[in-house]
């Protein structure tokens, strides 16, 4: 969106590098003082009456409240530590595709958007700061979709399977609890505004390219013959624009339904 671009050139003075992993270096300590006195999470979280008798310091602490709501178990300590990684990896990841401006104006959106909601519906939650790190999640998940973890250290799972698996999650919640939504929108405007139309005109023009690409080989070849053919199922491009073919080392090409898992 060119609006949007305009707006990101006007504030490109509001940049933080690293913001998310401050914000998650926080959570960190916020667990740890946990351990010491047990309701310390409490104090951080977002609370309107106490904020608006004094204790504006829950504005800001309420973002890395949720791992200090975490108790102190080894489970729970093996969790933050792949947590961490995870954030980290997400704040390279944005940063490195955004640059700093945007990943910033997006962190204050999400931000800025869960206190609006909390004065105007004071909507009863407990570690909305959470919704920040599930939409820079969603965010990541969608522009980086093949990024691999690995389930019990064993199981190669892509990201994008987590994402669905969150966006199901955030379905059941609303459908559960209409309420949530007055957090889980504000968390996810962000998201509908600088993720999802570049995916969508992202995909349009590979799409588009390969359409042109495939009607051009076609054209340029005499009738009859094909530059592609799928070893198992013999198709070629002739028989499907939409099929896409993938070359092996050993030299043997296999259309995308019948491409060999790697070992």
């Amino acid at each position: 969106m060119r609006w949007l671009e305009k707006i990101e050139r006007r504030l490109d003075w509001i940049h933080f590098e690293g913001l998310f992993k401050y914000l998650t270096f926080l959570g960190v300590i916020a667990y740890a003082c946990q351990w010491v006195q047990q309701d310390f999470a409490l104090m951080l979280d977002f609370d309107r009456d106490k904020v608006m008798s004094g204790e504006v310091w829950r504005v800001f602490t309420f973002l890395f409240t949720p791992m200090g709501l975490q108790s102190f178990t080894p489970f729970g300590a093996l969790f933050l530590f792949f947590a961490v990684r995870i954030s980290f990896m997400i704040s390279d990841a944005l940063e490195g595709e955004w640059g700093a401006t945007r990943t910033t104006l997006y962190i204050l959106t999400v931000w800025g958007g869960l206190i609006v909601s909390h004065f105007i519906f004071e909507p009863l939650s407990i570690a909305s700061g959470s919704l920040l790190y599930t939409s820079l999640f969603l965010a990541f998940a969608t522009l980086f979709p093949k990024v691999e973890f690995l389930m019990f250290f064993l199981f190669p799972v892509q990201v994008r399977v987590f994402g669905w698996i969150t966006g199901v999650l955030l379905l059941l919640n609303a459908m559960v609890n209409p309420a949530s939504l007055f957090l889980t929108i504000p968390a996810l405007i962000p998201y509908a505004l600088w993720v999802l139309p570049d995916v969508v005109h992202g995909r349009k023009t590979l799409v588009k390219a390969a359409q042109r690409r495939r009607k051009f080989n076609i054209a340029s070849k005499p009738e009859g013959t094909s530059f592609h053919r799928c070893e198992t199922c013999q198709r070629t491009e002739r028989d499907s624009e939409d099929l896409q073919f993938y070359t092996l080392p050993d030299g043997k090409e296999y259309c995308e339904e019948h491409l060999p898992k790697q070992g």
